[in-house]
């Protein structure tokens, strides 16, 4: 038998499997470094494995071999390349491996002459598959054993080829990098592949620096309680206390001596929670007015998606009426003519968006201007959410800010008062107790995600490529 060098970094029983597998006695080397390789005397019967190591064998000295120089792949051939295992979980590979090759100058790349492959478990990680390849691998060896150092080399496997991405070290630091703008799906999906056991793979790039991510289970926050009234479950209990305590649901300006409530929402924020608790309260029998902002900041009346979430509010039974944002005009002392037309042009934009009558307006942070001192009601034809009556007729509650500053709505619905007036802000009301701060995030950081999904679709419909990095 000639020489013998095991380039590997197992020791131990996989070592022993190894030997064992080759028939070896003591004329052979294991090495683990390039340098140790490279101090290996090579001879005409020099035979070179490798196996479990990063180091990869020099051109020069696969030239100066004269037996095939094989390599275990700890991974499938799909997967050709850096860090397979990773890769594997990320594209939700059904099927991994290990691959016996033969040895060429370019890294993964030269023929294939035996596979192990195994099914891939809904939950494996990527250390799970890292481990069970290896174990693959030493199978491999275990079947070939000694042909490996025969000099002819093995036939390579007809129907058995390389895949098409060769994945190199730059390709994981890619898809380490995480976003606030990732979907959920997208965040998990990169956190399961791309989790490093020991090691702080995920990284986040925020204003020119970057962030290593500490993998922790997030922590209730300490503040939840304070906010878990505004929560849809929430939300649902107003409503159901409302009708035990026999109150109809009205629109701004009914009126009726009957004990009923007005429901106003100012969508100053997410049209996504709007369309959210309109379907709650449909749900429930409830109906309310959606006061919607044709110049607001953080929605686009005139985007499909949007509108689209408008008419389903409508398509539950509510009212949608024109929020008109004063401050958008840069007028902060409003004469009667000057308001009537603004509002007048303001619904008129706004018909034309729905396609649908606007018989109401409310007022957008209205002490930033004079319009709280126009309280009849009617202005440019439209019932006036800020109307004298109202104020002095109904008793108010509002949710303004995201925090009760006075009494709860719950407090004063059980009161018993025979007419109520209540404002929410859909944004405020989610699935989970947040902070204002938070919910405003929310609502952001949602919008940003959807609008970078677009992009993303936009271009996979094009068959373009989509470079990240």
């Amino acid at each position: 038998m000639g020489h013998v060098i095991l380039l590997t970094a197992y020791t131990g029983p996989a070592l022993d499997r190894i030997r064992s597998a080759l028939g070896l006695d003591q004329s052979f080397a294991v090495v683990q470094t390039l340098d140790a390789l490279l101090a290996e005397p090579i001879g005409p019967e020099t035979s070179l494995i490798s196996f479990g190591t990063g180091v990869i064998v020099p051109s020069d000295t696969l030239a100066r071999l004269s037996r095939p120089a094989y390599n275990v792949h700890a991974a499938s051939p799909d997967f050709p390349g850096r860090d397979p295992h990773h890769h594997a979980v990320y594209r939700q590979a059904p099927r991994y491996g290990a691959t016996l090759h033969l040895m060429e100058a370019r890294v993964d790349a030269g023929p294939i002459v035996g596979v192990a492959l195994f099914d891939v478990t809904v939950n494996a990680r990527p250390s799970d598959l890292l481990a069970a390849a290896s174990e693959a691998g030493l199978q491999l060896i275990e079947r070939f054993g000694p042909r490996l150092l025969e000099p002819p080399p093995l036939p390579a496997l007809p129907d058995v080829h390389w895949g098409p991405v060769k994945t190199r070290r730059s390709d994981l630091k890619r898809l380490s990098t995480v976003s606030c703008l990732m979907d959920e799906a997208e965040f998990e999906r990169r956190y399961r592949a791309f989790d490093g056991g020991a090691h702080d793979n995920l990284t986040l790039r925020l204003h020119g620096r970057t962030f290593r991510i500490e993998k922790r289970e997030e922590q209730p926050a300490a503040n939840g309680r304070a906010f878990a009234d505004f929560t849809e479950d929430g939300f649902v209990a107003l409503m159901r206390a409302l009708v035990t305590r026999g109150y109809r649901f009205a629109e701004l300006g009914d009126g009726g001596s009957d004990r009923h409530v007005v429901w106003r929402h100012d969508v100053d924020f997410s049209m996504h929670r709007a369309a959210r608790l309109a379907e709650l309260e449909a749900r429930e029998g409830a109906r309310a007015t959606y006061f919607v902002n044709p110049r607001c900041e953080f929605y686009n009346l005139l985007e499909p998606g949007v509108l689209a979430l408008v008419r389903s509010i409508q398509d539950h039974g509510h009212v949608v009426g024109l929020h008109f944002d004063a401050g958008a005009l840069g007028v902060t002392q409003w004469t009667r003519p000057m308001l009537e037309t603004a509002v007048a042009k303001e619904c008129d934009l706004l018909e034309s968006i729905l396609g649908t009558a606007v018989g109401t307006v409310s007022w957008h942070n209205p002490d930033l201007s004079n319009v709280l001192d126009f309280d009849d009601e009617v202005i440019a034809g439209r019932s006036n959410a800020y109307s004298a009556r109202m104020r002095r007729e109904y008793v108010y509650c509002s949710d303004s800010n995201g925090f009760w500053r006075f009494k709860s709505m719950t407090a004063v619905i059980a009161e018993g008062h025979e007419r109520l007036y209540l404002l929410t802000h859909p944004a405020w009301w989610t699935p989970e107790p947040m902070s204002p701060s938070e919910r405003i995030d929310r609502a952001i950081l949602g919008r940003a995600r959807a609008v970078r999904r677009s992009y993303d679709i936009l271009l996979a419909r094009g068959g373009r490529r989509n470079v990240t990095g």
